[in-house]
């Protein structure tokens, strides 16, 4: 099987398979490196790849001086093709099977908001400016339905069901379209800004129909979201680095503290696998193991 030849049937099943270009070139990106090495080592039929081989290019990734998680960048994708092949049947053993894309026992939990934080950085807004009130809409629906950063910059205005206080997430990560429940907070800000500030915004840009814009009338993007977050965070006292990311993990950290069941958390988030999701229960269990070490009585003992 001719390396650049299986790379490239792989990249188009990926495409077909729904996977967002910026994914798709990721892989293609870690995948090239792989073949490079690869023709280095005088191999060109991925017949030829053993789990010694697979070992071998691992040792020679980690020799890179680049961050733990830099180096499974490098080697999830390699896992994901072999896995390919053996589902496509043309491979019967995975040499890949074995090869750990990263060491995780002493990974660091990626950060989560306290509640009485999110609630701080939620008000922070001056709702008595047009963009004031239309960040705070922004900051509620991140927090309420956990969407991803992509989702809720793609909204567009037919996406808000006021009505059902329900989101639409038409364009999901992998193409998995789902449908979010609002709060009554959430919809609220949302209908408000709806109703006071986007007509005006849009009047600049009439045909555009992205549901959340800057005053210019373009749609609010990646670097505009982030500006508005980090602003808010400071004006919060909040330390924590904070993104779009960050009300995600919160808002299903908070959601699994309260006792919401983890297939409802996988639903919210809209993850295909329970074991994504679990990662977020690794998060509150660390959680209450903290709280456990300061307040229980027999910590002095």
């Amino acid at each position: 099987m001719d390396v650049v030849v299986v790379i490239t049937q792989f990249k188009q099943m990926l495409t077909a398979r729904g996977y967002s270009p910026a994914t798709v070139a990721h892989y293609r990106h870690y995948l090239s490196s792989f073949n490079r090495w690869l023709h280095d080592n005088d191999i060109a039929d991925l017949k030829q790849v053993t789990a010694k081989v697979l070992a071998d290019y691992q040792g020679y990734v980690k020799q890179k001086p680049i961050a733990p998680e830099t180096q499974a960048l490098y080697i999830r994708p390699v896992k994901r093709l072999f896995e390919y092949l053996v589902e496509a049947g043309r491979l019967l053993i995975d040499p890949a099977e074995g090869i750990v894309e990263t060491c995780r026992k002493n990974r660091k939990l990626a950060p989560v908001l306290a509640e009485d934080q999110v609630k701080r950085l939620l008000n922070q807004p001056n709702q008595s400016t047009t963009s004031g009130l239309r960040d705070r809409a922004v900051l509620e629906v991140l927090y309420a339905t956990a969407v991803r950063r992509n989702e809720l910059l793609n909204l567009s205005v037919y996406d808000a069901d006021l009505k059902d206080n329900v989101l639409y997430i038409r364009k999901a990560k992998g193409r998995v379209q789902r449908v979010v429940p609002l709060t009554k907070t959430a919809a609220g800000f949302v209908k408000e800004y709806l109703t006071r500030i986007r007509p005006r915004w849009a009047e600049k840009q009439p045909k555009e129909r992205r549901l959340f814009l800057i005053n210019t009338g373009k749609p609010l993007n990646a670097g505009a979201l982030q500006a508005l977050i980090r602003k808010y965070r400071l004006a919060a006292g909040i330390k924590t680095p904070v993104s779009a990311h960050t009300f995600r993990r919160s808002c299903a950290t908070h959601m699994l503290r309260a006792g919401a069941d983890i297939r409802y958390i996988q639903a919210l988030l809209g993850h295909r696998s329970l074991r994504t999701t679990q990662r977020y229960t690794r998060v509150a269990a660390a959680d209450i193991k903290q709280t456990h070490q300061k307040s229980h009585p027999g910590k002095s003992l």
